[in-house]
């Protein structure tokens, strides 16, 4: 994803130039990151064990209405909505999309199918950087998000 990201810099700094003053602006403002990702779910009990179970992630903590796991650089919160939807494929939550990267997708694919998790496909590659092959594919959770596990893979080593 790094790799993603640098190439749309370089792209972007090709196309629309330095904007050295612009840049010199921003570098005195505070540093600003993602810290959680909050998903809204129907059953809080079904989805901690869903994220915990099946997906793999670390429980931090929880209580009546809410659970956050440990994901990486940013935390996932769960939080029971109080009027919750009648289809799992409805709202925003079909637009809804969160990423978890893995050194090894093709051994997290197997291991959450083995844990009752239906993907959409096996792994497939969806772009490069020249050398490595970012592999991916998706999954919904019991509320219709779509979770996807993506990878690189070196060139050579592709499955």
């Amino acid at each position: 994803m790094k790799s993603i990201a640098i190439a749309a810099a370089v792209v972007a700094s090709a196309v629309f130039g330095t904007q050295h003053s612009l840049h010199a602006q921003r570098s005195a403002e505070p540093s600003i990151r993602a810290s959680y990702l909050i998903l809204r779910v129907n059953d809080l009990a079904g989805s901690i064990a869903f994220y915990r179970d099946r997906v793999g992630l670390t429980l931090r903590t929880s209580n009546q209405e809410r659970a956050i796991f440990d994901a990486g650089a940013v935390a996932l919160m769960i939080e029971v909505v109080a009027k919750p939807s009648t289809s799992p494929s409805t709202g925003l939550a079909a637009f809804t999309e969160i990423v978890l990267e893995t050194p090894d997708v093709f051994a997290a694919y197997a291991t959450m199918q083995e844990r009752g998790i239906t993907f959409r496909g096996k792994p497939a590659a969806v772009t490069s950087d020249g050398t490595r092959d970012l592999y991916a594919t998706y999954f919904r959770d019991p509320d219709g998000h779509i979770i996807s596990i993506a990878g690189w893979v070196p060139r050579a080593t592709a499955k």
